[in-house]
């Protein structure tokens, strides 16, 4: 059951990863959390349950040092969710410590030869006890065995302080700041819970040194783990937010424009950078949606290498940003709405007669279609039409 539980937390881990170009940059990090998360559990039915000599090799000990990264990749994860800033300092480089202690102590072990990794392995299958004689240089397995759970809990515990401290100094009421305290709420309980019963079966199997009687003893601990790998996995299915970021917007727009963004409200009222917030609020979407639009009519969607990367970069907008305003207010992916905007044009060409003059290819060329698929594609899904048959009901 291991095994499926596993192969479906690499499902998730690849959404999300297939998911961090337009996401809020902070899922890297969650990434990474939920990455070690699934290695370990495959790691564990590797050692534990296999029975098979060359996926023990591989996976036994040899990835024991990136466990370790596992409590600072959710620190980095909540902290840059919480401060919409997912960049590393170098006083970070403290929470990465522990992972080169752990690589230099297994050292000797890690660069032995896949022949001797396979004795060992044999040694494992005939008694999982073993696994607390590999060779190690200074530390002993007992403890980086104990160490690595402790140290996990050690770091939920510290972001859930930090996730405490920022919700009673700021008094939210947004549906959004509820999404967040609930998702963050869940993934820190549900960590919690994790490590507590993964330490808790440890210290039975340390004590008894007997893998067998220790899964009898601790079986509750073992089970509550499972449940809880369950239920992190499946996290993302009851928040699909998460996939593509949920960001702070506070950038201002240029004080040296007078245009009005609505009849009430001018530019030069609102310019002043808005406090953090992840709930966009009328201000703040009046501001967006100006900047947009205000970008748009230069038309740069006509260039067929226009891309969301480059919006981005011309707009000053982060992409996570543009995501997030085109997936939750505009209900609409970039390429559906950069398409629409496209077909737009070609309406407009065809009103103004160049459809009499030129042929359907021209007319998605100088739309910025790169093909004459995708623009008839494009065209029948926002017209309910294909363009022939536009062209000839005008007539």
């Amino acid at each position: 059951m291991l095994l499926y539980i596993t192969l479906f937390g690499f499902i998730v881990t690849f959404i999300l990863f297939v998911n961090l170009r337009q996401s809020n940059k902070a899922n890297q990090y969650l990434f990474f959390f939920f990455l070690i998360n699934n290695v370990y559990a495959l790691t564990h039915y590797a050692t534990i349950d296999s029975q098979n000599e060359d996926l023990i090799a591989i996976m036994l000990v040899n990835f024991s040092p990136v466990f370790v990264l596992t409590g600072p990749a959710l620190y980095f994860y909540v902290r840059g969710l919480l401060r919409d800033d997912f960049t590393l300092r170098r006083s970070d480089l403290f929470h990465f410590i522990p992972f080169f202690i752990y690589f230099i102590n297994i050292s000797g072990y890690l660069f032995s030869s896949y022949e001797h990794k396979l004795e060992f392995a044999r040694l494992i299958i005939s008694n999982p006890a073993e696994l607390m004689n590999v060779e190690h240089l200074f530390i002993p397995g007992i403890v980086t065995f104990l160490v690595r759970p402790v140290f996990a809990i050690g770091y939920v515990l510290a972001t859930a302080g930090m996730v405490f401290k920022y919700y009673r100094n700021n008094d939210f009421i947004e549906k959004q700041h509820t999404l967040i305290y609930k998702w963050l709420s869940f993934l820190l309980v549900t960590s919690l819970i994790i490590y507590v019963n993964f330490l808790l079966f440890s210290l039975v199997a340390i004590n008894l040194s007997n893998y067998e009687e220790a899964t009898e003893v601790g079986r509750y601990f073992l089970l509550i783990v499972l449940m809880g790998v369950i239920f992190l996995n499946i996290s993302l299915l009851f928040f699909p937010n998460i996939l593509y970021g949920l960001p702070q917007l506070d950038y201002p727009i240029l004080a040296s424009s007078k245009r009005q963004v609505n009849p009430e409200v001018t530019i030069s009222e609102i310019v002043k950078k808005q406090p953090r917030s992840f709930e966009i609020s009328e201000e703040k979407l009046a501001l967006l949606k100006y900047k947009i639009d205000l970008y748009i009519e230069k038309k740069p969607y006509l260039n067929p290498e226009f891309n969301l990367t480059t919006m981005s970069s011309d707009t000053d907008i982060p992409i996570h940003h543009l995501s997030y305003y085109l997936n939750e207010h505009l209900h609409v992916n970039f390429n559906t709405w950069k398409n629409d905007l496209k077909i737009t044009q070609v309406i407009k060409l065809i009103q103004e007669g160049s459809g009499e003059i030129l042929t359907l290819d021209a007319l998605a060329k100088q739309a910025g279609f790169g093909s004459r698929t995708s623009f008839f594609n494009s065209f029948k899904q926002k017209m309910g039409i294909t363009p022939s048959e536009y062209l000839n009901k005008l007539d």
